[in-house]
């Protein structure tokens, strides 16, 4: 598996999109994308991560696996690039998601908290289906060197 930085990311919208990923009508990121990985095996695409910033805290705020691929460490493997190129640029910070499939994330070290532990940074939390409808964790990983 090669993992590469990617600066096209309005290129990864429909991709995400096609995963279930929910983005407004224009198909704008929520919050300026500041990177993003791809992943390709065998000189295939099959899947990507977009890393947005607010203050001081990171944002993972896009992630996705073509779903055969799925369950054998893409996902992983881009977290861990992202987390490497975080710690590595900017030092210790924390990093923040939304996931509708915590187990994922809490396998990769991120923990659960509460809503209002959590910097305003998610186009969920004013959605009016957050926690009646959709019940995504707001997870976050402190990053150390």
């Amino acid at each position: 598996m090669i993992i590469k930085e990617f600066y096209k990311h309005e290129q990864l919208v429909d991709f995400y999109i096609s995963r279930g990923i929910e983005f407004n009508d224009d198909k704008q990121y929520f919050h300026p994308p500041i990177f993003s990985y791809i992943a390709q095996i065998d000189g295939n695409f099959v899947g990507a991560i977009t890393i947005c910033k607010e203050n001081d805290d990171f944002i993972l705020d896009e992630v996705a696996v073509i779903p055969e691929k799925q369950g054998q460490g893409v996902c992983t493997a881009l977290v861990n690039a992202s987390i490497d190129k975080i710690i590595r640029e900017y030092g210790e910070r924390k990093f923040y998601l939304v996931a509708k499939n915590s187990n994922v994330f809490k396998n990769m070290g991120f923990e659960i908290i509460q809503r209002e532990d959590a910097p305003s940074f998610s186009e969920c939390f004013d959605c009016p289906d957050f926690q009646k409808k959709c019940f995504p964790e707001i997870m976050v990983k402190l990053l150390k060197k």
